[in-house]
Order: C-alpha cells, then sequence, then structure tokens
C-alpha cells in the first residue's frame, strides 16, 4: 500500500501544533493528521470538500475543508513542502480514488469521527485537570510561599507520572484513552511534558530551597 506521511505544524480549531510535533498521514482509506494530546483528525475521501493553499506565521501549507461536524472547521497543516507537491503525494496514495476505499476502514474512521479528536476518555481529562489543579490552589489557599512551592512539586510530580504511566503502562492506556487510539501518535507529547515537567520540578525545588522560611 502506497501511503505518505510528512511532519509539520497544524492549527485545528483554536489550538496550535508547532513544528515538529504535527504529522499529516495517507494511504488509499484514511487521510489523518495527528496532533499528539491535542487530538488526532481521521478523513474519508467524501469527508474532504476541498483543500485550499494556506499560509501563516508558520509557513504555507494546506487548509482542509471538511464536513465532519465533531470536528472544528478550521484545520490547517503547515510543512516545508510545496503545496503542490503535498497534494501529488496524497493523490498518489489512491487516497481520492474511492474504488480502492477499504468499506470496513472507512466504517472504523466513522467511528473515530464520533469520537471526537482528543485521544483521552472524559473522566480521564477530569481527573488529570483536577490532579494537576488542586495541589496549586491548596498550596495558594494556606498563603505561604514555601507551601506553595511544595505543592507545586506536588502538581509537577502528578503531571510526570501521568504522562509516564500513559506512555509505559498499557493497563493504564486502556484506563485512560478511547477505544482504538494509538499512543504511538502521542509519544512526542509525552516525552516532551516528561523533559519539560522535569525541567520545572527542579526549578521549583531550587526556588523552594531559597525561599525564607516561616
Amino acid at each position: 500500500m502506497n501511503e505518505f506521511s510528512l511532519n509539520g505544524g497544524a492549527y485545528v480549531g483554536n489550538t496550535n501544533a508547532s513544528k515538529p510535533f504535527a504529522t499529516l498521514k495517507a494511504d488509499a482509506s484514511v487521510l489523518k493528521i495527528n496532533v499528539g494530546l491535542l487530538g488526532q483528525l481521521f478523513f474519508n475521501a467524501d469527508n474532504i470538500v476541498q483543500i485550499e493553499y494556506t499560509s501563516s506565521i508558520n509557513g504555507s501549507g494546506i487548509r482542509i475543508i471538511h464536513n465532519v461536524s465533531s470536528y472544528p472547521k478550521k484545520v490547517i497543516f503547515t510543512a516545508n513542502m510545496p503545496y503542490n507537491d503535498i497534494i501529488e503525494n496524497i493523490k498518489a496514495t489512491g487516497f481520492f480514488n474511492k474504488t480502492v476505499n477499504d468499506p470496513v476502514q472507512y466504517y472504523q474512521v466513522k467511528k473515530m469521527q464520533e469520537q471526537g479528536r482528543l485521544p483521552f476518555k472524559t473522566a480521564a481529562i477530569i481527573a488529570f485537570i483536577a490532579g494537576w489543579n488542586i495541589p496549586f490552589l491548596v498550596g495558594f489557599a494556606l498563603q505561604d510561599v514555601s507551601r506553595i512551592f511544595n505543592y507545586s512539586r506536588l502538581s509537577i510530580l502528578f503531571l510526570f507520572l501521568m504522562a509516564a504511566l500513559t506512555l509505559f503502562s498499557a493497563p493504564f492506556q486502556t484506563l485512560v484513552l478511547k477505544e482504538d487510539r494509538q499512543i504511538n501518535d502521542m509519544k512526542r507529547s509525552l516525552y516532551l511534558i516528561l523533559l519539560l515537567t522535569l525541567i520545572s520540578g527542579i526549578i521549583v525545588t531550587a526556588i523552594s530551597r531559597a525561599a525564607p522560611v516561616k
């Protein structure tokens, strides 16, 4: 099967994934835009009304005009490849040739569209937000600089553990990810979170030790 894959950036609704944290993939059955933790968008050929040229501060690319009601209207992919080359590579996969589409894959894409673009279950998102924010709020409520940083470290540790478990624990992935979502689509974003939380934890720890003790 002829496949086309291209790394770049993306605008999906009000969210933005900078280069190279977005990926466009196409084959004879599906066109997919992956923006890591911000979601994955799946398109059958009849979902795409038009593909237009567009340019932004992040460079030039394509705007996908589509009819998927569960996705934002604004779907833009930018890359270091000319617009015409992107279109020709997508065409070469046979994606626009409806006669080669796999019916099973077609309805699988429909199912993924109905789930929405975010890869995490609603309960998992609520738990993540609560676990991240509650220690911060407790620290501020106590109105003690040293305690604020101590509780902030709990928030950072929580986010680090959630990212690590999502990356490396298959049972945890089943618990938090929607059906049929692939962890490979989120690996770059999750590794970035691990790096940022590690750096943040070191900085917050250093500041908390330097803060005056009451």
